[in-house]
């Protein structure tokens, strides 16, 4: 099985980590990753007439394609119009590779932070399967779109690298909630979208503790040696603190949204509130009932244990393979 990855800006090597056998292609790198590919052992290639079905079986794509709308959209600023254009070109880029040859497979790996349907944005035929980050449980898609929370876009770590940091160390947990991030209320007129920190955040501050900025070591261990960390709502679903908690063996406390995660078991209710008093509630039953926080901390580590490894996984991706 040959694969080649086509990750136009460098955002997510979680892929080539997964399949190191695969050959991982970038056009530029939005930020320095140098690092990271050299502790992953991976080799960069940035010829992309090298990538043809004579050589390559599948073709694996990561692209945000909400970023990928054709350029000059009404209302943008010329910043957000730039950088559209940029994706916008990387994209055609990576559809004619698809349009000029006849791999066995093309999966897009999707990691926008939006819900939509990439269908209703990208029309091709070619594109077997939409691997999609935010996918609404509550929301009907197009058969060839599936949930796929474990690729994400932007600076540091991959997904993939977050759960090879696994610390599940319970020893002596201080009992607190612990948050640490940006509190900002993002609003996208264009799709009438809103995801407001802000609000949710002042109203359950006097609960929270929050020693602000931290080094990201010192970040990971403040999560590990609490007992409860808060995940507030990102600007798509799932974000980069969700699997920043689990990794780390604290217990989630997670605000409300309807991602869909590609398994059965669901986290325990009691760990997931819609609105302040909710919250409030729950974290004192939580504090009150020993046998309530051990319920809710196995069944989050049953999962967590399960489902977030490599194996696992490589395992969702080969099968959607053999279908």
């Amino acid at each position: 099985m040959k694969i080649a990855i086509i990750d136009g800006f460098n955002r997510d090597i979680g892929l080539k980590i997964i399949f190191p056998e695969a050959e991982y292609y970038i056009y530029e790198g939005e930020v320095d990753n140098t690092h990271n590919h050299y502790i992953n052992n991976i080799i960069i290639k940035t010829d992309w007439s090298d990538i043809s079905d004579t050589k390559y079986d599948y073709l694996f794509i990561i692209n945000g394609v909400y970023d990928s709308n054709p350029p000059n959209i009404i209302g943008f600023d010329q910043k957000r119009n730039d950088f559209i254009k940029k994706n916008y070109t990387i994209l055609q880029k990576e559809m004619k590779i698809v349009n000029d040859n006849n791999f066995k497979k093309v999966f897009l790996f999707d990691n926008y932070d939006y819900d939509y349907d990439p269908n209703d944005i990208l029309q091709n035929d070619k594109i077997d399967i939409f691997f999609k980050r935010n996918y609404n449980k509550t929301k009907k898609y197009k058969p060839n779109v599936v949930p796929f929370p474990f690729v994400l876009f932007g600076s540091g770590y991959s997904i993939i690298e977050k759960i090879e940091q696994t610390n599940f160390s319970q020893n002596n947990k201080i009992p607190r909630i612990f948050f640490s991030g940006i509190i900002f209320d993002h609003i996208d007129k264009e799709m009438n979208y809103r995801r407001n920190r802000v609000d949710i955040y002042n109203k359950i501050s006097s609960f929270i503790y929050n020693p602000g900025f931290l080094q990201y070591d010192n970040f990971l261990k403040h999560i590990n040696e609490s007992l409860f960390a808060l995940d507030l709502n990102g600007v798509g679903d799932p974000n980069i603190r969700t699997f920043e908690i689990l990794s780390q063996g604290t217990l989630r406390i997670s605000e409300y949204n309807d991602l869909k995660w590609p398994f059965v078991e669901e986290f325990s209710e009691e760990t997931i509130f819609i609105d302040d008093i909710d919250f409030e509630n729950k974290i004192q039953a939580l504090l009150s009932d020993k046998n309530l926080y051990k319920k809710c901390i196995e069944q989050q580590m049953y999962i967590y244990n399960k489902y977030f490894n490599k194996e696992w996984i490589k395992n969702y991706i080969v099968n959607k393979i053999n279908i």
